[in-house]
């Protein structure tokens, strides 16, 4: 069986993070057997990134490639449905996800000075208070840098959030009421998407997304459907 490397859940919803997320919803929609390893630790890891699989003693890193492996080795093909075209719009949409969104969101949990201290106390729940001073914030110093790094660390809040919404409206309007992105049947950036957008919400700690889905009812329904389908244990 594939061990699933990924940091622990978080209450009441699997993962804070929307890539150990995107990858243990793909392993449940191919259902592909895994068992889940919870772990802070980047022991072992090159990209000391997470997720991580052990497969048959291989360690895969980096979500789109424990994919890829995935499909080359288990013959998984979640978008064998999809046209070369979907493909590429799919392709367009999950960056805008992943090099947009995420890092906005990454931002105000992990840096913003008023949302922080309230993040801290979700994803480190239970952990000594020097783990939360030295560790934790040791993290959101690196986390800050990089964000600076990628640009979005350098625009003011307003600034940040017009980016975010803008890029909700772009999804929004072409998802529109649609059961899934590319109409009827579930693909990888149904995954990608609803791994990301479960993020913007109140319980992320962040005061800045507390009505942002509200004004998107497209997206909300969307959240919900595939919610009730595919992580019924996850608290609405």
């Amino acid at each position: 069986m594939i061990t699933l490397i990924q940091f622990p859940h978080a209450k009441n919803r699997p993962s804070y993070s929307p890539f150990c997320l995107k990858l243990e919803t793909h392993f449940k929609i191919a259902n592909v057997p895994y068992e889940n390893k919870y772990t802070v630790s980047m022991k072992g890891s090159k990209k000391k990134k997470m997720p991580m699989i052990l497969d048959q003693g291989e360690l895969i890193e980096d979500s789109d490639f424990i994919i890829h492996h995935l499909n080359l080795k288990h013959g998984i093909d979640i978008d064998r449905h999809l046209s070369v075209e979907q493909k590429a719009i799919a392709k367009a949409f999950q960056l805008l996800c992943e090099k947009s969104i995420v890092d906005i969101v990454m931002y105000f949990r992990w840096v913003d000075k008023e949302n922080w201290p309230k993040f801290r106390e979700i994803v480190f729940r239970g952990a000594p208070w020097f783990i939360k001073v030295t560790v934790a914030n040791g993290m959101a110093k690196n986390i800050e840098k990089t964000l600076y790094k990628h640009g979005i660390g350098r625009f003011t809040e307003a600034e940040k959030l017009k980016i975010l919404n803008d890029n909700l409206t772009a999804i929004s309007n072409y998802l529109g009421s649609k059961t899934y992105f590319f109409g009827d049947q579930v693909s990888s950036i149904d995954i990608i998407l609803f791994s990301t957008l479960i993020q913007v919400n109140a319980r992320g700690a962040v005061r800045q997304f507390e009505r942002t889905l509200d004004t998107y009812p497209h997206l909300k329904n969307y959240l919900e459907r595939f919610r009730q389908a595919y992580w019924p244990e996850m608290k609405a």
